[in-house]
């Protein structure tokens, strides 16, 4: 163990009280497999030293009920009808206090254990990041994508990773034979042996393109879904989905090569792709301007660049606003 990684050092970070810095120091710490044993076992005790509360929720929640409506046992029956008001609206406002502040306890617990138990893999906006996971599966992330990733490997349970955004996948298959999930949330997962495919986990909805092998998709409402080699899976955001054969799969795969692919694309379409790769908002005031449709193959690293593109194509207007891009046009369109 380093001379700073000491039992103390990880009983602070356990606690909350370090600096991003230092978390910074044990997470290289732990890329070091030696020094598992040694973090396992300070995890262990810490643990033990500070044990989870498992509350009794039926019984909370009545006596809350029971507090608001000042039969809780909190008030002394012998006190007058004016001091009960006063001691009824103390404990109220303080029960808010309280559970704003167990609230932010939990979120406190849950990120630590997350940045613990998790490695999270991320593509900077305008970039794709390639990696390899332990299990030795390929993974290509899409611009402001995550992958949460078990950080100490996956056991000897189903190898499960968290997408949020869009990624490649090129998964090993292993010989015992254990399952390899995409979990895409609201629902939706991905489960394979060994295969490669694209999958797509935004607001606007879920997408998965498969290349090679087999995939079982598992939808919100409890059915499955097993697709064959170039199959293309696609749900929108209220679980509307169908699965088709396309021609054409550039549309699909241009963004590994910081690309889009436009057929006929209303312009709604290209500003909500922007906001999804590049995390810039876009609004288009003008109905018809926003159905205006356009295509073609366009390499942008940003949206500066995609802008002046479309620019290029369209006579239209770009205004930086204070947290979104406006288009506008002096020219009328015809549907």
């Amino acid at each position: 163990m380093k001379e700073l990684i000491t039992r103390e050092f990880l009983f602070a970070f356990f606690d909350g009280k370090t600096t991003s810095i230092q978390r910074k120091l044990i997470e290289e710490w732990l890329e070091n497999s030696a020094n598992e044993e040694v973090f396992y076992s300070c995890v262990d005790e810490w643990e033990r030293l500070h044990p989870q509360f498992s509350p009794d929720r039926q019984k909370a929640q009545k006596d809350f009920d029971l507090l608001l409506d000042g039969n809780g046992e909190y008030i002394p029956k012998h006190i007058a009808i004016s001091e009960k008001r006063i001691v009824r609206s103390f404990f109220t406002k303080s029960i808010w206090w309280l559970a704003a502040a167990v609230s932010l306890l939990l979120l406190t617990t849950f990120i630590i254990r997350e940045q613990v138990f998790f490695k999270i893999y991320t593509a900077p906006i305008g970039q794709t990041s390639s990696f390899l996971l332990s299990d030795s599966t390929q993974v290509i992330l899409n611009s402001n994508s995550t992958l949460k990733v078990p950080r100490f490997g996956f056991g000897n349970e189903a190898r499960q990773v968290q997408l949020l955004g869009e990624a490649e996948f090129k998964v090993r298959h292993l010989q015992n034979n254990r399952r390899f999930r995409v979990l895409m949330g609201d629902g939706y997962q991905i489960e394979v042996l060994g295969t490669e495919f694209t999958a797509f986990s935004r607001e606007s909805g879920k997408r998965v393109y498969l290349t090679k092998g087999k995939v079982r998709l598992e939808l919100p409402k409890g059915e499955r879904l097993y697709m064959k080699p170039g199959n293309y899976f696609s749900a929108n955001a209220d679980g509307d989905f169908k699965v088709t054969v396309p021609k054409e799969t550039l549309a699909i795969t241009a963004w590994k090569e910081q690309t889009f692919y436009f057929d006929n694309t209303q312009l709604s379409e290209v500003a909500r792709q922007i906001q999804e790769r590049f995390d810039v908002k876009v609004k288009i005031p003008d109905k018809n301007l926003a159905k205006t449709c356009i295509g073609g193959i366009y390499k942008a690293r940003d949206a500066d660049e995609l802008f002046e593109i479309l620019s290029a194509l369209l006579e239209i207007e770009i205004t930086q606003k204070s947290d979104y891009i406006e288009l506008r046009t002096t020219k009328s369109y015809e549907l």
